[in-house]
């Protein structure tokens, strides 16, 4: 299963989880079960994190 890497795009793009959760309308503290070893989103949360970051959703991934 290809690895989760929104750490790293939040990095490139310079941006912080505070806003990062802004930008997608939920709290901060709402914001870390995204960063959880194991977390699977949902193919629409995926996209809402692409457009929010300005992303494809393969980018948010690591090529197998």
């Amino acid at each position: 299963m290809p690895k989760l890497k929104l750490s790293q795009m939040l990095e490139r793009k310079g941006m912080s989880k505070r806003q990062f959760a802004k930008l997608l309308g939920i709290s901060y503290p709402a914001v870390f079960r995204y960063f959880r070893v194991g977390y699977d989103p949902k193919l629409s949360t995926l996209k809402r994190w692409a457009k929010a970051i300005e992303c494809k959703i393969r980018d948010l991934y690591d090529e197998p």
